[in-house]
């Protein structure tokens, strides 16, 4: 796996929870998602979601019973965080400024390459494109920020 602290693939990382002999039990911070090979600084959640494109038919033959077929998938990250602010420009981070801008972007350059990995599993990657960012804050907690990929092509496992 591509993440330096992630455990290789088929490893199983010390902090799991063996449920038996062939699973373990896998923590939340165990799973990451990278854009441009960086992780998003201040991350507190990231959300995968594999939605199949069907369609459907129907013939005489079917007695009138529509048919359904898995024709792709559409496929979407959220990724959830504490806003973070590099002092230096320099981080092996997404920081806040580095996520608005991607953002902003467009055409081929809104484009951007990533890897969802999970500790002691398979790694998967493709492009993606950013469909909203979001940020919030209010006088007492934390400002946070929250944003949303779309897959762009196909999602492919990492050999």
């Amino acid at each position: 796996l591509r993440g330096g602290d992630m455990a290789q693939r088929g490893q199983v990382p010390d902090n799991a929870i063996q449920l038996d002999f062939f699973n373990i039990m896998v923590e939340g911070y165990n799973i990451a998602f990278k854009l441009n090979n960086k992780t998003l600084a201040g991350r507190t959640q990231d959300d995968l979601t594999i939605t199949p494109t069907t369609k459907e038919s129907i013939t005489k033959d079917d007695q009138g019973n529509k048919q359904s077929m898995v024709i792709g998938q559409e496929v979407t990250f959220a990724a959830q965080g504490m806003v973070e602010v590099s002092t230096t420009g320099a981080t092996s981070k997404l920081t806040r400024d580095e996520l608005i801008e991607m953002a902003l972007k467009t055409g081929s350059a809104a484009v951007f390459p990533f890897v969802y990995s999970c500790a002691g599993g398979k790694s998967y990657s493709g492009n993606c494109v950013c469909t909203g960012y979001t940020e919030s804050s209010n006088s007492e907690d934390t400002a946070s920020w929250t944003m949303n990929f779309k897959v762009s092509g196909s999602m492919t496992q990492e050999s």
